[in-house]
């Protein structure tokens, strides 16, 4: 019985043994799958440690922008016409006057003459002046000495009165001797020259009807390269002489239909009375605002009473670039009528006769 039962015991455990041994055997005796061997990795080179990041510098905060200045837009130039104008519409604000012979002798007799200015020829002059009086040619009127009191005077007063307003465009302390030399002296020798009726007065056709001027550019100026405004005045002041047309000759072109403006720059009543035909009217004094009225293509012809502030009228159109010209002696020279003439002709017979020297 225990024989049987220790049988069993060995052969468990032979049976479990051999159970152990068998995975050993087989891990020795099994064969393996010949592994293909691994291509040997190339070392890799070993990394160069970066240099170090050097801190970037700070940021300058950009300077704030100034705002651009708003542009001004240019001024549009000043035209050499409007510089004149200017300048002409300021003298017509205070016209240089006409001065009686009676008043200036009485001066001169105390002692308080002014810079007197004969501007007749050289050879009348020398037959006998006004006293103290010196003489140059008209061109030479811008010489004249500025800080002097100017009396101009020539043969009958209408060439003195385009140089009057000549200096008084230039801002001279200037007046005319009205009726000139004919209005000083009696003798023939001397004053050489001066109105006369007989000789110098039409009997022309006048009408009482109204009549309108045109509505016209005005000339362009370019006496001066200067932009400097004196300049500009001085070039134009340059550009005058005076110029005259005789009633008769007037006559003639209104006959043949000429184009023209005639202007008259006497009282509106006085125009009313009786005016050369086609005559338009307005003052000396209003000159400078009634340009659009005178046609700048064509002559313009002016006149007064006498022919003095005709003158001046004609002086200051052709500084503004207008052919004008001023009829000799006015409406005396044409027109005997005294209710046309107002009766404001050269009366030789009032002429007293003051010395002149030689």
């Amino acid at each position: 019985m225990r024989l049987r039962l220790w049988s069993s015991v060995t052969t468990i455990i032979i049976l479990l043994a051999l159970l152990v041994a068998m995975p050993l055997l087989t891990a020795c005796g099994g064969e393996e799958e010949p592994t293909t061997p691994t291509t040997p990795t190339t070392p890799t080179e070993p990394t160069t440690p970066s240099e170090p990041t050097t801190p970037a510098e700070p940021t300058t905060p950009a300077e704030p922008t100034t705002p651009a200045e708003p542009t001004t837009p240019a001024e549009p130039a000043t035209s050499e016409f409007d510089v004149v104008k200017d300048a002409v519409a300021a003298y017509l604000t205070d016209i240089a006057p006409n001065i009686k012979a009676a008043d200036l002798q009485m001066r001169i007799a105390e002692g308080d003459a002014p810079y007197i200015v004969s501007l007749r020829k050289a050879e009348d002059y020398a037959k006998g002046h006004i006293p103290g009086a010196v003489n140059i040619a008209f061109g030479e009127l811008t010489t004249l000495p500025e800080d002097e009191e100017i009396l101009l005077y020539c043969y009958t007063g209408q060439s003195a009165s385009f140089g009057t307003a000549v200096l008084g465009v230039l801002d001279y302390d200037v007046q005319n001797l009205l009726h000139g030399m004919s209005s000083w002296s009696t003798d023939p020798d001397v004053y050489v020259s001066r109105f006369d009726p007989a000789t110098s007065q039409g009997d022309y056709a006048v009408e009482t009807t109204a009549n309108e001027g045109g509505n016209y550019a005005t000339p362009e100026l370019e006496n001066t390269t200067s932009s400097d405004a004196a300049e500009i005045i001085l070039a134009a002041a340059k550009t005058v002489s005076p110029k005259y047309i005789t009633a008769s000759d007037l006559n003639m072109k209104i006959a043949e239909e000429e184009d023209m403006t005639i202007l008259s720059v006497r009282s509106a009543d006085d125009y009313a009375a009786g005016h050369i035909p086609g005559a338009i009217n307005f003052g000396l004094s209003a000159l400078a605002d009634n340009l659009d009225k005178l046609d700048p293509d064509a002559p313009v012809y002016v006149y007064c009473y006498t022919g003095h502030s005709a003158a001046q009228a004609t002086s200051l159109l052709n500084m503004l670039g207008y052919d004008a010209y001023s009829i000799k002696f006015g409406m005396c020279g044409w027109s005997a009528d005294p209710a046309v003439n107002m009766g404001k002709c050269f009366d030789a017979s009032t002429v007293a006769g003051y010395e002149t020297e030689k």
